[in-house]
């Protein structure tokens, strides 16, 4: 009972950071990320202390001067323009508070866990994606459970109802997708190359039962999510097949193959029950994957966010904006949600530059840190590029997290099975 108590605990804690919101309570702009970031600020206080000193990594250092020289850039733009929309100019802030709850989450956990690395990371990003479909369909379904979220946080609930959209605890529309699309990676890169996954079935039914219910429900708050998902089982299905060094097929690889298979379509049929037997879980289906749904009924693979996305390619009209930009933002200012146009009518292409720049970096740095995290690195930087087609979208949430953690640094040796020789980390304290 302890165990699934911390356990609960803990989830809400990474949930707070992964899908911040506000509390009607507090004043407004102190969201739930903050409060994390306040007390990751005091644990790396604390823990300089006792370690007499503090001290960061060169991925904390270079991310830091990426994103500074982003902020310069930002601002060097809205200057020269006269329209001081600072929404980016102050984005090195944004990085120190990511990182800062990243911290938080990290300390939070190492309460409980005596080695906080890559495994630990992302099975709590699962139990968040699965806490946040739960939580989500609840608020759908239950109507004191929704006016109770309603009255003590601040979700923009209004809007969300006009829109008739399903939403969680801090988990709506395209932020919410690009979350759940990066966790999504996540879990198939830990099914795909962590051996304590790959050698327990129940780890490997776990991770596959809550890719799925993200997949689905979430895509249902986010259709974004299905980026991710598509991804996630690529990558799933290329390590399946991958052969080992000489060419043969162990039998170990074979159960793999045949445990995965059961699986998925022990869901897959689960969902076809569902969806003929409710109607609420057709509806969501219907949503979640209108544009399979179009596929197979019309022919033509869109939705109605994807028609309107084709009248907002906005450029630039003149070469002063497309190098410096001009200062403006968003749909109401630039008629545009789509990320490559908005960042480039805002800082032009040279700010788009360096912060394509500063999210290569930060997702490649990892490979340096983890065992097989290459693959994972060029999924995370498809989804970065792949959503700004859609929207403007950061998903530095998941590297801040990476940077914290306890690393399989490439090339030396491997410290997964020999915990006691882990020295706990702050903010990559140790190189």
């Amino acid at each position: 009972m302890r165990k699934i108590l911390v356990g609960l605990i803990l989830t809400v804690v990474v949930s707070f950071y992964v899908f911040p919101f506000s509390f009607t309570f507090l004043p407004h702009g102190i969201n739930s990320k903050i409060l994390v970031a306040v007390f990751g600020i005091l644990a790396f206080i604390f823990d300089g202390i006792k370690k007499n000193g503090v001290y960061f990594s060169q991925y904390t250092i270079f991310g830091a001067v990426l994103a500074s020289a982003f902020s310069i850039w930002c601002l060097i733009s809205i200057t020269n323009t006269s329209n001081y929309n600072t929404i980016y100019a102050d984005y090195i802030v944004s990085y120190a508070t990511w990182l800062a709850g990243a911290y938080g989450v990290y300390s939070v956990l190492r309460l409980e866990y005596e080695k906080v690395d890559l495994e630990i990371i992302t099975r709590y990003l699962a139990l968040v994606g699965v806490y946040q479909c739960i939580t989500a369909v609840m608020i759908d379904n239950i109507p004191s459970f929704q006016a109770f979220v309603d009255r003590y946080m601040d979700l923009e609930q209004d809007f969300l109802h006009r829109g008739h959209r399903m939403y969680g605890i801090g988990a709506a529309l395209d932020p919410a997708g690009i979350r759940f699309a990066t966790i999504l990676v996540m879990i198939a890169h830990q099914f795909s190359t962590n051996p304590n996954v790959r050698n327990n079935s129940l780890y490997q039914t776990s991770d596959l039962v809550a890719f799925a219910i993200i997949t689905i429900i979430g895509s249902v708050i986010s259709r974004t999510t299905t980026i991710g998902a598509a991804l996630g089982i690529g990558y799933i299905i290329i390590a399946l097949f991958r052969m080992r060094k000489g060419g043969f097929v162990t039998m170990r690889m074979v159960q793999r193959f045949f445990w995965f298979i059961i699986v998925m379509a022990g869901i897959v049929g689960a969902a076809i029950y569902f969806y003929r037997t409710s109607h609420t879980f057709q509806e969501y289906l219907r949503f979640g994957f209108e544009a399979f749904f179009n596929w197979v009924e019309t022919g033509e693979f869109t939705t109605n966010s994807t028609e309107v996305l084709e009248t907002m390619w906005v450029w630039p009209s003149d070469l002063h904006t497309w190098i410096f930009g001009r200062g403006t933002f968003g749909i109401y200012e630039n008629g545009t949600d789509i990320g490559y146009c908005n960042f480039t009518l805002y800082c032009g292409l040279v700010g788009m530059v360096i912060f394509s720049i500063y999210f290569l970096y930060c997702h490649f740095a990892m490979a340096k840190k983890y065992r097989e995290f290459t693959l994972t690195a060029w999924l995370l930087t498809a989804i970065t590029f792949i959503v700004w087609i859609k929207v403007t979208t950061d998903i530095f949430f998941i590297d801040a997290l990476l940077f914290c953690a306890v690393g399989d640094y490439v090339g030396e040796e491997s410290t997964l099975n020999n915990p006691s020789s882990v020295v706990p980390e702050s903010i990559e304290l140790q190189q």
